[in-house]
């Protein structure tokens, strides 16, 4: 017997609890490759992107990280639908504003847009979509917020891994060690033989100013704004490729949390919002003539065109935005509502709205009025897309309240989509120039603004070349004012063909 015996006592062996080893993960070779990429994709969206849109390069820019997004994703298993596959088409067709125009704002609108559609486009493969879907933002919220954060430091986990497994990894620890430990040495001998000698003196010196020079700072900057940019890239792709590690989107738990919204009573709601539709109704109606007369093509007395149309527009703006806001406000947080939505607040949606209409409808034929008298802007062109955008919603808003089942989201994804690809593509700076030109030689304008003209990008430099309204002289005046403090805006189609039309 190997039993121990203590005061008479047989006591036996008690087993110890043993600590439980931590698995640690194993990385895919796709992961590091995605990883490395990951980087240098970043680098080259700061530089490129938020740094310097430089029209060929960031539409190559753009296309690498789709296409790399595109075939990770495919290596780990996701199924692209035909959804999605549309979805990807119009992310590289985006992709080509940059190239074909040289209008900054506009780039920077579709980076933002490419930026959003991405990520959803990320979101939408991997949970196998094959539709919008009903609640899109909250699907946007987790594209673009949740997922990539959940795993934002994965990059990182990844890199140290791979890092403590390679020779490699461990000889460049050591390098970086063994400078670290020269720098004061070197610098203390620099220094020395600096006093000693001029010819070294200057010769380090030069190094010195050229290594520390205004773009290697830059450069550095770019570096370390391009590595959370990274870690944000890599978790989105492998959140979204690990499923199993997140919480996908359930339409149970984004119908809770709107039933969650819903806690006051709709008689407070009538009786909220009744004074104000009210004083629309009497506002309108003692407004009148004012806000009529933009129909018939007549001026109220006391008014100037740029009077008239300026004033509408922030009328219409104003309006617009208080509507929309008690719209959501009486959808969102209305006790009934949804698909328990009574008629009475539906109706109350429908004269918002109509309401809405008849103002957009008013300030178009205000600045109709006004473009045909002094001609075409990028504020006016800008203005006129939002205040169609904004109609349309307000249409949709009002089948919404007949139709619940109508997927408002979707309607309103595919209208802005759309029109946003008329105002890229249209290259709006192009279509001004021609136009002012038109109505000028056609007696319509007093006078052609061609100082308006040349502070354009050479989307209307081009417009105004073709059609003989400025010189070859003015062409090159405007593009040293532009091109030497900012030489990365001519890599773009216009840009290249005005240079070859004036070289």
């Amino acid at each position: 017997m190997n039993n121990n015996i203590y005061n008479g006592t047989q006591a036996h062996y008690i087993p110890q609890p043993v600590a439980k080893v931590k698995e640690k993960p194993e990385y895919s070779k796709a992961e590091v490759v995605l990883s490395v990429f990951a980087i240098i994709a970043a680098f080259a969206f700061v530089r490129y992107v938020l740094y310097y849109v430089m029209g060929f390069f960031t539409t190559g820019v753009f296309i690498a990280i789709i296409t790399a997004a595109i075939v990770y994703m495919k290596k780990k298993g996701c199924k692209f639908s035909a959804f999605n596959k549309i979805n990807a088409a119009v992310l590289y067709i985006f992709s080509f504003v940059f190239s074909i125009t040289a209008n900054n704002f506009i780039k920077d609108l579709n980076a933002i847009f490419l930026f959003g559609a991405g990520a959803y486009l990320v979101y939408s493969a991997s949970a196998g979509n094959k539709d919008i879907e009903r609640y899109l933002p909250f699907a946007v919220c987790k594209a673009i917020f949740e997922y990539p954060f959940s795993h934002f430091g994965k990059q990182a986990a990844i890199t140290q891994d791979r890092l403590s497994k390679s020779k490699a990894g461990s000889n460049v620890k050591y390098i970086i060690i063994g400078l670290l430990i020269t720098i004061p040495v070197t610098a203390v001998v620099a220094s020395l033989l600096m006093s000693a000698d001029d010819g070294l003196e200057e010769m380090l010196t030069d190094m010195f100013y050229r290594i520390f020079s205004d773009e290697i700072w830059e450069i550095i900057l770019q570096l370390c704004l391009a590595v959370p940019c990274s870690m944000y890239l890599f978790g989105m792709l492998y959140a979204n490729t690990h499923r199993d590690k997140i919480r996908p989107l359930e339409e149970q738990n984004c119908i809770k949390t709107l039933f969650s919204m819903r806690f006051i009573s709709n008689l407070v709601m009538y009786t909220a919002v009744t004074p104000l539709c009210i004083l629309y109704v009497m506002f309108f109606f003692s407004q009148a003539s004012y806000f009529l007369s933009a129909f018939s093509g007549e001026l109220p007395n006391g008014f100037t065109y740029a009077d008239y149309a300026r004033k509408g527009f922030f009328e219409l703006f104003a309006v617009a935005v208080i509507n929309l806001l008690v719209l959501c406000f009486i959808s969102l947080f209305s006790k009934k509502a949804g698909k328990e939505k009574p008629f009475a607040l539906k109706l109350y949606s429908v004269v918002l709205s109509i309401f809405t209409l008849i103002l957009i409808a008013t300030a178009m034929s205000k600045m109709v009025m006004y473009i045909d008298n002094y001609g075409l802007t990028e504020l006016r062109v800008y203005t006129s897309w939002f205040m169609v955008l904004l109609a349309l919603i307000f249409v949709l808003v009002i089948i919404k309240q007949f139709r619940y089942d109508m997927k408002f989201t979707k309607h309103l994804a595919v209208i802005f989509t759309l029109l946003f690809a008329v105002l890229c593509f249209s290259r709006p700076e192009a279509l001004i120039a021609k136009y002012n030109i038109e109505m000028y030689r056609s007696g319509h304008l007093e006078e052609l603004d061609t100082d308006a003209i040349l502070r354009m990008s050479d989307d209307g430099l081009l417009a105004a070349f073709n059609e003989d309204a400025i010189t070859v002289e003015e062409v090159n005046r405007n593009k040293k004012r532009i091109y030497e403090p900012y030489c990365y805006r001519k890599y773009n189609l216009s840009a290249m063909i005005l240079d070859s039309k004036t070289e």
